[in-house]
């Protein structure tokens, strides 16, 4: 379980703090990323359903980005979280 009181309070406390220190070797030079773009005209008519990963035009079908949520991660979203109390 996560308890998201808990991790908020970890993440306040850890706030500023130096936590990760280099060893004092560098890494080789990776590519670059070059993200794809889509430009969407009609921006009113994509909708992002609540069960949803993705915008998805309605009329079409189409879904803008192609994203597929790992199962673990729904997994994780929907059942592990807890959000009442620790």
């Amino acid at each position: 379980m996560i308890y998201a009181r808990a991790l908020d309070n970890i993440l306040v406390a850890m706030k500023g703090k130096r936590i990760f220190e280099r060893f004092g070797f560098n890494l080789p030079r990776q590519p670059i990323y070059q993200p794809t773009t889509k430009l969407v005209e009609n921006f009113e008519t994509w909708l992002f359903p609540k069960d949803a990963t993705d915008w998805v035009n309605p009329d079409t079908g189409e879904t803008l980005s192609g994203y597929m949520q790992p199962i673990e991660l729904s997994h994780l979203l929907n059942n592990c979280i807890n959000t009442n109390h620790c």
